[in-house]
C-alpha cells in the first residue's frame, strides 16, 4: 500500500501542479527499500506514459467531472491489471483503499468492475497523447513517420552511454557486461550510474540521436566553437574529441547549469573550456570574436523526448508554443555577428514541430541570403529520443 500511496502522490503532484516526476521520485523514493523503488519508478512513468490510454478505457463510464485524484487511481490500477498483469481481487482492494472516502471508493471499485478488457482504441489514446498534440503530428507527417513516432512515444526508451576516450576505452569496460552499439556509443543491461567507473568518468549518458549531431558540424581539429545553450553539456563534450578544449565556449542562461557543466568536464578530463553565463541573443553584445562553427541546440516543446520524459505532456500546453518560436528566431538571429564567413552553423531541436525546426531554418534562410542550407533531416529512433538538426554556412 505504502508503494502505491507514494506512486499517487507523485503522479498527482506531477499532473495538478506540473512538477518534475523525476525530481519528486528523487525525493520520495529514499523511504522505500531498492525493489519498492523499482515498482513505484515503473509505475509513475508508465502511467504517465500512457496515460490517455489507460483513461480511453473507462472514459464512456464516467463523466468529465470525475476528479484527477479517481481518474489516476483508475489509471494505475488499470495498467496493473493489463501491463503487469496483476490478479483483480489485488488491484480491486489496494486501488478502492486510494480513494478518499466511502463515495469514491465505492465508484472507483464499480469502474474496476465494468473495465475487465482492454481495449486499444484509435486517435489520440492510441499514441498516449493529449488529443492537440495528436492532431499536430499527424498533420505535419506522413502515414509512415507518424506510426514510428507513436511507436517511439509508447516504447520505453533505452538508456545510452557515451565512451569518454579520454579516460579509457572498451577493453577497459569488458567485465560491465556492456553491449557495444558504435565505435563511441553503447547500452547494458544493467544501471551503470553507480559504478565505479562512471565515478571516474569513463562514459556519460547520452541518446544516441543527440551523440550524432556533432558530425555534422564538419569539425577540424583547428576550430573554435560556440555552444550557446550549452546544458547539459553533452554535445559539447562530443565536439571536444575533436577540437581543442581551449577553443571552446560553452554559455548558459541558467548558472547553476553552468556549473554543471563545468563539474562533468572536470570528471571527463576537458581543461580549459570558457564557460559563459548569458542570455544567448546578448552574446552577439558580449563576445568581441567569430567563431568557425557554433552550435545552438535551442531550447523547444520537447516533443521528441516524451516517451524518456512523459511528464512533459503535462507540463506543455499549445499557447507556449508561439512564446518558444519567437525565442528561437531571436537566438538564430542573433547567431550572424558571431559566426566566420565561411563558418557552419549547427541548429537543433529535441522536437517533432516543424514550426520550431524546418520553418524557422526556412525563414532564416530567406531573410538571410548570405547562408546555404548545408544539410537537415528529423531523426527518429524508436528506442530513443527523436532530433532535428540543420547544418547552414555562412558564404
Amino acid at each position: 500500500m505504502k508503494q502505491r500511496q507514494i506512486a499517487f502522490n507523485i503522479l498527482y503532484k506531477t499532473i495538478a501542479d506540473e512538477s518534475y516526476s523525476n525530481l519528486l521520485m528523487r525525493k520520495e523514493l529514499n523511504q522505500l527499500e531498492p525493489m519498492q523503488r523499482a515498482f513505484v519508478t515503473n509505475l509513475v512513468n508508465n502511467v504517465l506514459r500512457k496515460y490517455e490510454l489507460l483513461e480511453y478505457q473507462y472514459r464512456e463510464e464516467v463523466s468529465d467531472k470525475t476528479s484527477l485524484a479517481n481518474r489516476i487511481i483508475l489509471n494505475m490500477a488499470l495498467y496493473e491489471r493489463f501491463y503487469l498483469k496483476e490478479k483483480d481481487y489485488v488491484v480491486n482492494n489496494e486501488y478502492v483503499d486510494l480513494a478518499e472516502n466511502r463515495y469514491d471508493r465505492s465508484f472507483i471499485n464499480a469502474i474496476l468492475r465494468k473495465t475487465d478488457s482492454f481495449t486499444d482504441g484509435e486517435g489520440a489514446t492510441a499514441a498516449c497523447l493529449p488529443e492537440w498534440i495528436y492532431r499536430l503530428i499527424k498533420a505535419q507527417y506522413d502515414e509512415e513517420s507518424f506510426e514510428r513516432i507513436v511507436e517511439m512515444y509508447q516504447t520505453v526508451p533505452t538508456v545510452y552511454y557515451r565512451l569518454n576516450r579520454l579516460r579509457c576505452g572498451y577493453e577497459d569496460l569488458k567485465h560491465l557486461d556492456i553491449r557495444i552499439i558504435s565505435e563511441d556509443s553503447f547500452t547494458s543491461e544493467n544501471n551503470l550510474l553507480k559504478t565505479k567507473e562512471y565515478e571516474k568518468g569513463y562514459f556519460y549518458i547520452q541518446d544516441l540521436n543527440s551523440a550524432s549531431l556533432y558530425r555534422h558540424l564538419q569539425l577540424q581539429k583547428e576550430d573554435s566553437l560556440l555552444d550557446v545553450c550549452s546544458a547539459p553539456g553533452s554535445k559539447l563534450f562530443n565536439c571536444l574529441d575533436i577540437i581543442d578544449p581551449e577553443n571552446s565556449y560553452a554559455n548558459d542562461v541558467n548558472e547553476n547549469r553552468v556549473g554543471l557543466i563545468r563539474k562533468m568536464a572536470e570528471k571527463l578530463g576537458y581543461k580549459g573550456i570558457h564557460y559563459l553565463n548569458h542570455d544567448g541573443r546578448e552574446l552577439k553584445n558580449v563576445l568581441d570574436r567569430q567563431f568557425d562553427k557554433i552550435l545552438l541546440d535551442a531550447p523547444c516543446s520537447g516533443l521528441g523526448v516524451i516517451g524518456r520524459k512523459p511528464d512533459l505532456k503535462f507540463h506543455i500546453k499549445p499557447e507556449s508554443l508561439d512564446e518558444l518560436q519567437l525565442l528561437q528566431k531571436q537566438l538564430l538571429d542573433s547567431m550572424d555577428p558571431l559566426l566566420k564567413d565561411g563558418g557552419i552553423l549547427l541548429y537543433s531541436t529535441c522536437t517533432l514541430n516543424k514550426k520550431e525546426n524546418e520553418k524557422q531554418i526556412s525563414r532564416f534562410l530567406k531573410e538571410n541570403p548570405n547562408y546555404r542550407l548545408l544539410e537537415q533531416e528529423t531523426l527518429i529512433n524508436a528506442s530513443g529520443d527523436a532530433f532535428y538538426y540543420a547544418t547552414i554556412k555562412k558564404e
